[in-house]
């Protein structure tokens, strides 16, 4: 199912805002944080069973990208708080969904929070992908980030050295579908900047 049919088959009365969506995802400076990464996430999402406002919350969780962890789901969060409004959204599910965008900026949901930890676990599935999707979004990942190879392989080093250390899929089905797997991908990827 395309984009346009998933926003459509959600909120098809909402077709505007989705096309502002789609048009951030699309930006020509993504290579990672584009369109693929948003699908492939709701792809997850279904798979976890995320309800429509978590779905929302991944429409929107990478809505802005300028490649500055730690600004970019707060300024995503206040886009989506701006839009939801303007658009119409209760508050309640607005400021769920900034919640749960928030929560993408550092993937430790609490443990009661099945909400956060389906989102979260959605974000992060693709480390859980098979080996050459894996490294395909490692290689989209590094044109994004634009680092000559010093700069990349120290900062992968150390991004990878702290997934294999403190990453876990918060929800079962996360853990089962690609918890091997992602442990897999990390450690030969680690190997591979080691060498």
């Amino acid at each position: 199912m395309s984009l346009v049919q998933r926003w459509s088959a959600d909120w098809p009365d909402q077709p505007e805002l989705g096309r502002r969506l789609m048009a951030l995802w699309q930006e020509p400076w993504r290579h990672y944080h584009g369109s693929q990464h948003l699908a492939e996430a709701l792809e997850a999402g279904d798979l976890l069973g995320c309800t429509r406002l978590e779905r929302l919350s991944l429409w929107f969780h990478d809505a802005v990208h300028r490649n500055r962890p730690g600004e970019d789901e707060p300024a995503s969060a206040e886009l989506a708080a701006s839009w939801l409004v303007s658009a119409g959204w209760a508050p309640a599910e607005t400021a769920e969904v900034t919640r749960l965008i928030l929560l993408t900026g550092h993937h430790r949901p609490l443990a009661a929070d099945e909400a956060g930890a389906r989102v979260c676990d959605a974000d992060l599935a693709v480390l859980g992908a098979p080996p050459a999707r894996y490294q395909e979004s490692v290689a989209q990942l590094r044109a994004e980030q634009g680092l000559d190879e010093a700069g990349w392989r120290a900062a992968r080093r150390a991004a990878v050295g702290h997934l294999l250390a403190t990453h876990r899929y918060a929800t079962a089905t996360g853990r089962a579908l690609w918890g091997a797997r992602s442990r897999a991908n990390l450690r030969a990827e680690l190997d591979r900047l080691t060498a």
